[in-house]
This record gives structure tokens, sequence and C-alpha cells, in this order.
């Protein structure tokens, strides 16, 4: 059966910019770290937030995501859809005082910028100051957004898979 002049558009359009595409997915919710590493979607894309607060710099495609998100703590379009942004700042990191992703991380950067105020330099760097707090909240080591593979499959394809 032949393809319609519309199917084609569609394959085209899909094949498009991949750099800044998120993947449709349905209403998901995690209740620890590990749960958003066992989704390998989510856990990627997590991950390319992270590069690219890391090489804002120097890497245009990282660049332009990065200003494309939608709130201070870049935990949104276009790495995550809403709910997926709200399910992945909701994940609980401290069980005992229930403490969420989002409640450590906007702690984490209190301390920052409080240490920053108390050595007389109060200005924030850039995003690249997130990079640390990223890594110790989402339990990441650095070299998983150093790993060759890594880096060309996002070099590659951006958001996309």
């Amino acid at each position: 059966m032949a393809k319609s002049k519309g199917e084609n558009k569609v394959d085209k359009v899909d094949k498009a910019d991949k750099s800044s595409a998120i993947p449709a997915t349905k209403s998901k919710s995690y209740d620890t770290l590990a749960d958003l590493r066992a989704d390998r979607d989510i856990w990627y894309r997590i991950l390319v937030l992270i590069y690219d607060l890391r090489n804002i710099k120097n890497d245009r495609a990282s660049e332009n995501r990065t200003l494309q998100t939608l709130e201070p703590l870049y935990i949104s379009t276009p790495y995550f859809t809403p709910e997926e942004a709200e399910a992945v700042k909701a994940v609980i990191v401290e069980a005992e005082t229930q403490t969420t992703l989002e409640q450590a991380i906007t702690k984490a950067l209190e301390n920052f910028f409080e240490k920053r105020r108390a050595s007389g330099d109060a200005r924030p760097c850039g995003p690249h100051d997130m990079v640390p707090v990223y890594f110790e909240c989402f339990g990441v080591e650095k070299g998983e957004v150093e790993d060759e593979k890594f880096v060309s499959r996002v070099r590659r394809s951006g958001l996309g898979t």
C-alpha cells in the first residue's frame, strides 16, 4: 500500500530537529531516584539537562535547550512535559523527612548562595553553578555525562531517541 502525501510530511516532521523534542509519554509518578533511573527515557533527559547546564557556554544546542526552559530550576520543557516535570520534582529524596527533589535542590541552592554572599561575592556564575547541586540531588556521577557514547548521542539526537 502506497503512503499518502500527508504521511510523508509527518515522517519528515518527525525526523526534523530532535534537539528540543519531548517524546509523548503517559503520565507517570516516581517515588524515588531509583524509580527515575529505572525509566531510561526520563533518566536520559535528566542527564541531558545536566549535560546542557555544564556545556551551555560551548555548545549551541545546549544553550538553545536551556533557553527554552520555563522555570528557574530548568526542570521543564523542553526536557520534560509539564506532567513529567511535576513528577520529577515530587520524587522523595529523603524518606525520613519526606523531602522532595525540588525541595532538596532549592535548599542546596540557598546554601550555595549564602556561601557566596559570605565570601563577599554573591553573584551566581550562571546555570553551571547548578551542576554540582544536580549531581548531588539526582545522585549522578560526573562520568555519566562525560561518557563518550552519551555525549555522542546528545550531539547526534539531542532530546530525541
